[in-house]
């Protein structure tokens, strides 16, 4: 494949992923910030995402305390569980994943959350959870080969694995997560 064949290729993977990542996009679940809500989403602080499953890392609970991101402790599970796409990145910090979802209510003023998945020492922890512009998200794409996961239109399969059954939104929270709903001012109601 040459230059502007490679290029062709990942343009049209930008534009695609850019009209499913506003087609695809679904009500935040907004999750009462408690250490008690984050241990049932979380369990022996891990979660089964569409490519195995991945430890969180320590102190993700303070961290989005910290942050000022309490409001995306139901978001960070459903961008673990349900992700629009999982994409390589590599920079001057290492290697990682990025899974990346869209949503309605957009906090922040940003579009979308990413959960960053480093390896470390083998094993696939999720480091960070946060609000970010998915346009940015999609530009970082610098080779149709980085995008490792893909959700499906058709709500089968959980990426290229017949065997990873599609998450449903009726499977996103634990039943017993109490859930608040944002009012017109974007705050618990």
């Amino acid at each position: 494949m040459d230059e502007k064949e490679r290029q062709e290729k990942l343009d049209f993977l930008k534009k695609r992923l850019k009209r499913k990542f506003a087609e695809m996009e679904e009500p935040m679940k907004q999750v009462e910030f408690t250490r008690e809500n984050y241990k049932s989403l979380f369990p022996d602080n891990r979660v089964l995402t569409p490519i195995g499953n991945i430890k969180i890392g320590e102190h993700q609970y303070e961290k989005l305390e910290a942050k000022a991101l309490q409001e995306y402790l139901g978001a960070m599970h459903q961008t673990l569980t349900d992700p629009i796409t999982i994409i390589n990145q590599e920079d001057d910090r290492g290697k990682a994943q990025l899974f990346s979802k869209s949503f309605e209510h957009k906090p922040k003023k940003k579009d979308g959350v990413i959960s960053v998945i480093a390896n470390i020492n083998g094993e696939n922890v999720s480091i960070s959870t946060h609000p970010k512009h998915l346009k940015r998200v999609i530009d970082g794409i610098k080779n149709a080969a980085d995008l490792v996961y893909e959700k499906p239109n058709s709500g089968l399969t959980a990426g290229n694995n017949p065997k990873n059954p599609a998450i449903s939104d009726t499977t996103q929270l634990p039943n017993n997560i109490p859930q608040t709903t944002p009012n017109v001012n974007g705050n618990k109601g």
